[in-house]
């Protein structure tokens, strides 16, 4: 072999002519490449070591054919993908196109940066595999990040493999079998009844553009990106119903969504203010102006109010935990948030302890307050009549 003589035993002349044939064979097909190089022979009885280790341990290997071809395919693709930033930029150009909202084209363009930054921006978006995408993701966790972060870096990156592969720029999608960061769901945030009043009636004085939007989003419990879509056409008063179209829905499915009575008198103290219900809740060309109007209301409204302590996405989650105190249906409150069906998410991350007395007050937050009954006119009424004098 290349160029060097060597031998061979064989057991029986029947073994040696039959190795004598497979070499002919080989030479008459592929020539002078039909001799094993060094790098062969050194790789051929590493494969053999692995396979005796793998029998002396009671396990099957696979065949070498097995192993060889994926690992061929997986040079191939990297040969011929674009490069792995490369295909990031293509997919968020097409991201852009589809007009997806601000917030959620903003999150995605981060994560995918952060996921591109663990690899080498020129290398073929092809030869990613498992392996380096579960050791990227590992080397996020020792960083610091938190496991819903990393998570969330997991679901954009297989979206960019999955858009590649529908375009036929990849064959594969690696992080499918990339094992995603084991996450603890905890209860999410939420503001009060009073908290709420105080949101909404300062909101009345100093901005009552707002209160559509901020009312629509405590009382029905819709998604940020939903209100920045919603219309006043959508919301049906005489039907007591927000309809919320495919088109306007997160996940591309409509919904029905009770309008509660305290919202109707919103939204009527909102037109007495002046307020032309025509149009979007949230004015804007676009969901960029309108995501941008939104957050400058949140801002002025909640430092007026005094509402030092905001959590993430309030009010739907506002929404969500006391619904469920007050109607103790969870599939109920799940349709009206949109979720897929399932209401073990509601369950784990929306469900507070609140009683059912609370969560009715979420329901009973009005302009003004109801007018009180005399506790005077009680106490008389209460009161034994005092008896009769008799004549003499």
């Amino acid at each position: 072999m290349n160029g060097k003589e060597s031998v061979k035993v064989f057991g029986t002349p029947e073994e040696a002519d039959g190795h004598a044939d497979t070499v002919l064979k080989a030479r008459k097909q592929f020539g002078r490449a039909a001799a094993a190089s060094q790098d062969e022979i050194a790789a051929l009885a590493f494969w053999r070591k692995f396979v005796a280790d793998e029998m002396t341990a009671g396990r099957d290997a696979p065949s070498l054919r097995d192993v060889l071809k994926p690992a061929v395919e997986r040079l191939r693709d990297g040969q011929s993908t674009p490069a792995l930033d490369e295909l990031r930029k293509q997919f968020m150009e097409a991201k852009e196109r589809e007009k997806v909202s601000p917030r959620h084209l903003a999150a995605l363009k981060n994560r995918l940066k952060r996921f591109v930054s663990y690899f080498d921006k020129d290398e073929q978006a092809g030869s990613v595999t498992t392996e380096s995408v579960e050791k990227a993701m590992a080397s996020m966790r020792a960083g610091g990040l938190a496991p819903q972060s990393v998570k969330g870096i997991r679901t954009a990156a297989h979206g960019l493999f999955q858009w590649g592969m529908d375009r036929a720029l990849l064959t594969q999608n690696p992080i499918t079998r990339a094992k995603a960061p084991k996450v603890t769901q905890g209860e999410v945030g939420t503001i009060t009844a009073s908290q709420f009043k105080g949101l909404l009636r300062t909101a009345l004085q100093i901005q009552p553009r707002a209160i559509p939007a901020l009312a629509t989003w405590g009382f029905c419990g819709v998604r940020r990106a939903e209100i920045n879509r919603l219309r006043f056409n959508d919301l049906d008063r005489k039907r007591k119903e927000l309809r919320i179209s495919a088109a306007t829905a997160k996940t591309g499915v409509a919904r029905f969504v009770p309008m509660p009575a305290a919202l109707l008198v919103w939204l009527k103290a909102a037109e007495a203010a002046g307020v032309a219900p025509v149009g979007k809740l949230v004015a804007g060309d676009d969901e960029a102006k309108s995501e941008a109007l939104l957050t400058r209301w949140l801002n002025e409204i909640r430092d007026a109010a005094g509402l030092t302590v905001w959590p993430n996405n309030a009010l739907r989650h506002s929404f969500a935990s006391h619904a469920c105190a007050m109607h103790d249906d969870f599939a109920k409150v799940s349709a009206w948030l949109g979720h897929s069906g399932d209401t073990r998410l509601l369950v784990a991350r929306y469900r507070h302890a609140i009683r059912q007395d609370a969560g009715k007050s979420w329901f009973d937050v009005l302009p003004t307050d109801p007018p009180k009954k005399a506790k005077q006119a009680s106490k008389k009424s209460a009161a034994p009549k005092p008896r009769a004098k008799k004549s003499a």
